[in-house]
């Protein structure tokens, strides 16, 4: 009996010390991914075992292998894999139809005084990271902060996020705050919370047994609080005399919960344009060590846009003269990163400020109205225009009924209303024009598809007459930007009716009867062979009227230009033998005023017609009209000089009538043409500008064309391979260099050195940080890539810099080559 109950107590012994050595559910503090998540760790004397659940779409593949690992995050020893159960190591492991994995991964065993451990891997494997795992029993009852930590909501009418309480700051009224002071008294915590003007606030919070939370802020009556909302109403109705368009400041800050610099980035950025006049100007948004980030800039009307933390695209809504603040869980920003799905909606992200219910409302709208890239490109090449129409029918009204009874049970009105509406408006009129604008490309890529060579009438483009088109609320869509863009390059003629209408980019283009390029050669002209090709072109079109791509004669004009300079003489003669020129002498000087002024007024003519056919189609004057002018603008001002621009813009103004789009218009020329009549502009001082010139300082003295791009931008490629005759030419020129210069992010290593290797060996290329490139679109202000810039020798930046269509002739002409 004394043998079993030695026995019996070494056997409870046992227990109680392997007991002791599982941790189940250990905490953490941060991870980059939650694909893997560690449920159980085993700190065996032969191992550490390691139980990894996995949560991933079904049937796609999780590797891990021998460069995975433990790293003691006190002493930074590192213990590498060992072996595995229930899972292959160093190959593709798929999952099942539930999405999900579960297997064991073998460790050496670790050092007794080990507390916390990081599970990593040393290949590019961003999503396994998890760091400060703590390999210590959690404690049973949870302390009195962690009890009212997070985030606590009104529980009245309508949406509010009223507090939030974290571990190294708290958030109400729209405003940061410090703990001055945290003490526990019987079941409540009394919070002294100092703001950044000095203000002191005192907060009592007492959990409650239902989940709830009385808080008492100073010596106000206790509420109640939830953890969660169930209500979208408006707190109030907009005011409706605050216009829309307006000039002023927008305040965006926030936290992230689970946030840590080893993630992988230190800022984040926001993409915001002026859809008015196509101007980009994305903003930092500077990101402190503890989670909390902010970011001010200047807005012309309220805008539906996104603030990016590491590819994650956040939404956000904001208005002139507003602070939004924003609460973001980057668990579920990870939990739609491993969904891979742009549409997964995260959760557990909130607002705060006068606009908070509005963005509630607009997410809302957002998690029904998907339209999946896949499933659109795939009814571009399978339906007529009438039969995407009929089939897009259905999806469209339904969008339009959520928006009709989200507006009538949260009793919205006026502007918010408006917003509510528009939105499933303006999306289904971007995907209308959209599926037309593309087939043309698609047809030359796929010749013997028969469904791409049907075109679209004039009742396809019936819906723009229900179309909100004078509502000035509009420009605060999210699909705005793209909606614009598509109908100002729309066929307008044949929405009109007229199905015999040039292709937007192409023109009608008319061979003279007798080439001039044929009567050079005569006299002696040897030619290239690519002005060999245009003489025989001349000479089987001669007389003939063609439709020609817009892009081709720019180019051949270039050409035209070189042959003019070096035979002007013949060029004269000809012009003389086949009477192209009166036999009145004409003054040289009245000449160019009048080619100048044909040549405005058929810009204004082209924009006074483009304007009217918009009118005859919606059967009224939209302010979409005055948009579609005012967003041309700039660049019809850039093809004349000063004088000239304004001769241009006095005329173009006739078609603006809104008194906020007029003054955009004098702004842009006003930077156009400065008073100073200076060509270049210098950097502003600050760390953008610092960054930018770390980049070129070893290339000091020259004249730099600045590429950025990256390797996922096709058409950023297409401008770099096009190039690659003119880099060659100017190689080692002592004036002049090509400067290339891309982010890690969105140029992953191994195909930037692949494409490098390929297309740009030799050449000044810099692959830098995101967190850096992101401060470089700030200082250039640019949104989309390919963007170029041109650097003079002192350092100042050219108001006018040519692009890759035009460079060869620029570089020619300044350079000499």
């Amino acid at each position: 009996m004394k043998k079993l109950i030695c026995l019996l107590l070494l056997w409870t012994a046992c227990m109680m010390l392997q007991a002791q050595n599982v941790i189940d559910n250990p905490k953490f503090k941060y991870r980059s991914g939650s694909i893997y998540t560690v449920t159980r760790i085993e700190r065996n004397p032969d191992a550490t075992r390691l139980h990894i659940h996995v949560i991933f779409r079904p049937h796609w593949w999780v590797k891990t292998g021998k460069s995975t690992h433990l790293q003691d995050a006190a002493t930074g020893e590192k213990y590498y894999i060992t072996g595995s159960e229930g899972f292959e190591l160093e190959k593709e492991v798929f999952t099942p139809d539930s999405g999900t994995l579960d297997f064991v991964l073998l460790f050496p065993p670790l050092p007794k005084e080990t507390k916390e451990i990081h599970f990593l891997d040393d290949a590019d494997h961003d999503e396994l990271s998890t760091y400060y795992i703590s390999l210590e029993k959690q404690d049973a009852e949870a302390s009195l902060f962690d009890k009212i930590s997070g985030n606590w909501m009104g529980m009245n009418d309508y949406y509010e996020w009223a507090f939030g309480i974290y571990d190294s700051l708290a958030v109400m009224d729209n405003r940061f705050y410090q703990y001055e002071d945290i003490r526990q008294k019987g079941k409540s915590m009394l919070l002294t919370l100092k703001g950044e003007d000095g203000e002191f606030v005192k907060l009592e919070l007492t959990p409650q047994k239902d989940g709830l939370c009385r808080i008492r802020r100073d010596k106000e009556p206790a509420r109640l609080f939830s953890r969660t909302t169930k209500s979208m109403k408006a707190a109030q109705a907009k005011n409706e005399d605050t216009p829309v368009f307006r000039r002023d400041s927008i305040c965006l800050q926030g936290y992230i919960a689970g946030y840590d610099r080893k993630l992988g980035f230190s800022n984040g950025l926001i993409y915001v344009s002026n859809n008015l006049t196509r101007e980009d100007y994305p903003m930092v948004v500077n990101l402190q060590p503890n989670g909390r980030f902010e970011c001010k800039f200047e807005a012309n009307y309220p805008i539906y846009s996104s603030v990016v933390f590491k590819d994650s695209w956040i939404p956000l809504y904001a208005e002139p003269g507003q602070t939004v603040t924003l609460y973001l869980d980057w668990e579920a920003v990870m939990a739609r990163s491993r969904a891979r799905d742009y549409y997964y909606p995260i959760k557990n992200l909130h607002y705060m400020g006068a606009d908070a219910y509005i963005n509630h409302a607009l997410r809302y709208m957002d998690d029904y109205m998907n339209f999946p890239y896949e499933e659109f490109s795939k009814m571009q090449k399978e339906l007529t225009p009438a039969q995407f129409r009929e089939q897009c029918e259905p999806r469209f009204r339904h969008w339009s009924d959520v928006a009709d009874s989200l507006v009538n049970a949260n009793q919205y009105v006026g502007s918010m209303a408006r917003l509510v509406k528009n939105m499933t408006k303006i999306a289904e009129g971007y995907k209308l024009l959209d599926f037309v604008m593309s087939r043309g490309y698609l047809a030359q890529r796929e010749k013997d598809n028969p469904v791409l060579k049907i075109k679209e009438d004039s009742a396809y483009y019936s819906f723009l007459r229900q179309m909100p088109l004078n509502d000035s609320l509009i420009v605060a869509d999210r699909d705005f930007s793209s909606f614009i863009n598509r109908l100002e390059y729309m066929d307008f003629a044949r929405a009109m009716g007229d199905t015999t209408t040039v292709e937007y980019g192409k023109t009608a283009y008319t061979y003279p009867e007798k080439s001039i390029l044929t009567y050079l050669k005569k006299h002696g002209v040897v030619f290239t062979p690519e002005q060999e090709k245009m003489r025989k072109d001349s000479e089987e079109k001669a007389g003939k009227t063609v439709i020609r791509e817009i892009s081709e004669l720019i180019e051949e004009s270039e050409i035209w230009k070189e042959l003019n300079e070096k035979h002007k003489d013949l060029f004269e003669a000809y012009e003389k033998e086949n009477k192209i020129v009166n036999s009145v002498s004409i003054d040289e000087d009245q000449r160019v005023e009048d080619e100048t002024r044909m040549k405005i007024n058929r810009y204004f003519e082209y924009q006074r017609k483009k304007a009217g056919q918009l009118d005859t189609i919606v059967g009224y004057t939209p302010l979409v009209s005055q948009i579609i002018t005012l967003r041309s603008i700039l660049f019809d001002l850039k093809q004349f000089d000063k004088e000239g621009a304004r001769i241009l813009l006095d005329k173009e103004e006739q078609l603006i009538s809104h008194p906020f789009m007029v003054a955009e218009a004098e702004r842009l020329y006003a930077g156009a043409f400065p008073l100073q009549n200076d060509s270049t502009y210098a950097l502003p001082e600050g760390a953008a500008t610092e960054i930018f010139r770390n980049i070129i300082k070893s290339h000091a003295g020259k004249v730099l064309f600045v590429d950025f791009w990256a390797t996922t931008c096709g058409p950023c490629r297409v401008g770099i391979e096009n190039t690659a005759d003119l880099r060659q030419l100017y190689k080692d020129h002592p004036e002049f260099q090509f400067i290339y210069i891309t982010s890690d992010r969105e140029s992953p290593e191994k195909a930037y050195n692949e494409y490098v290797e390929k297309n740009l060996k030799g050449e000044a290329c810099y692959r830098i940080p995101q967190a850096e490139y992101n401060y470089l679109r700030q200082l250039f202000r640019f949104n989309g890539i390919p963007h170029y810039e041109l650097i003079e020798k002192d350092g100042k930046v050219s108001r006018n810099s040519p692009g890759t269509y035009n460079l060869k002739g620029y570089l020619k002409k300044r350079f000499g080559r």
